[in-house]
């Protein structure tokens, strides 16, 4: 599995419990269009992945060194 951000973006909200509705909600977006990000099917630059971030509860590092494979392989 691809190590992307978007991908990275799917499993830390769901490993923290947390639907794409509220995080989009308290985005102040679609839930469409949050699924979007999700799916890579659009570019976010990095003020929105900062706010991202913040509503998952983690640091822009961690996001960028959250490694999928590890988790799939425990």
């Amino acid at each position: 599995m691809a190590n992307t951000v978007y991908k990275k973006l799917k499993k830390i909200r769901e490993l923290k419990g947390l639907t794409r509705e509220y995080v989009s909600a308290e985005l102040g977006m679609s839930s469409s269009g949050y699924s979007k990000i999700e799916r890579g099917e659009v570019d976010i630059n990095l003020s929105k992945l900062e706010k991202i971030a913040a509503v998952l509860g983690v640091s822009l590092e961690y996001i960028f060194r959250f490694n999928i494979d590890n988790i799939l392989n425990m």
